[in-house]
């Protein structure tokens, strides 16, 4: 049965216009487990990071639990305490989100990405701009018939997380049976209207299937206009996207796509 949608209130703007701000439940405020600094460590400094720019740093992906992922396994190193089927995680923290999260979108740009099977040994070979362009590199290898470029739509966006009250750099990958949910998302941005990142979305898992089985895939439901904070960090992030400065997590096998089987279309 299919997950349901997380209700969140959000309060009225002007002419009636709704806000999703971070005091009505959209983007929470309220810090659990807050760690204090000690008194030797000085807030504010970032001393030895002097040299790190933004084109050194990349930005990890929400990624689904599916049946067969490695986080599931208590005998993987990639297992996650506490994860279920249709949670969502942070691919660099491995923090759990549970199956809905607040994401406002930011820059949305399509890549394909070269993948060797798994069963090959596996291992991501890049992301380029165009088919064309991964053809090319899928062309120098050997065995090039164990190779596939893979349709990727790079949604980037800011993620409030409700628990904590921070807002997080994520990107929403989403390839094969998850295009389509791209596509409605993309729709849902043009017909709201504005900069890409001018309202907030509730994106959740829903339980989907098709001819090769059952996963769990990503649905997208507008809540309301990005608050005045999360609207200027979001012009930020934009800046260095279009720029090229920021990349995306993708060297390794994504564990949502493991329920998969490579070189099959889905």
């Amino acid at each position: 049965m299919a997950s349901q949608a997380k209700k969140v209130e959000t309060p009225k703007g002007k002419q009636g216009q709704e806000v999703a701000t971070r005091s009505h439940g959209a983007v929470s405020t309220k810090r659990s487990g807050e760690v204090a600094v000690p008194d030797h460590i000085k807030q504010g400094m970032s001393r030895g990071n002097e040299a790190v720019g933004m084109s050194d740093l990349v930005i990890p992906r929400l990624e689904i639990i599916q049946a067969l992922s490695p986080c599931l396994k208590k005998s993987e190193p990639t297992f996650i305490e506490g994860s279920q089927q249709g949670m969502m995680f942070n691919s660099v923290t491995r923090k759990l989100y549970g199956q809905n999260v607040v994401v406002c979108p930011v820059f949305f740009r399509k890549e394909y990405l070269v993948w060797k099977d798994r069963d090959q040994g596996g291992g991501f070979r890049g992301a380029f701009p165009t088919m064309e362009a991964a053809a090319a590199r899928i062309a120098t290898e050997e065995d090039s018939k164990f190779f596939q470029a893979v349709e990727t739509a790079q949604q980037f966006s800011l993620l409030a997380d409700e628990e904590t009250g921070d807002i997080e750099e994520i990107v929403v990958s989403m390839a094969k049976t998850k295009l389509k949910v791209s596509r409605a998302w993309n729709a849902l941005v043009r017909i709201n209207g504005n900069d890409r990142f001018s309202r907030m979305y509730n994106v959740f898992t829903v339980e989907d299937s098709n001819d090769k089985g059952d996963f769990w895939n990503f649905n997208v439901q507008t809540l309301g206009f990005s608050p005045v904070d999360v609207f200027k960090r979001a012009e930020a992030l934009y800046e260095s996207v279009a720029k090229g400065l920021r990349k995306v997590v993708a060297d390794t096998t994504t564990d949502d796509e493991s329920v998969l089987e490579p070189g099959k279309d889905y």
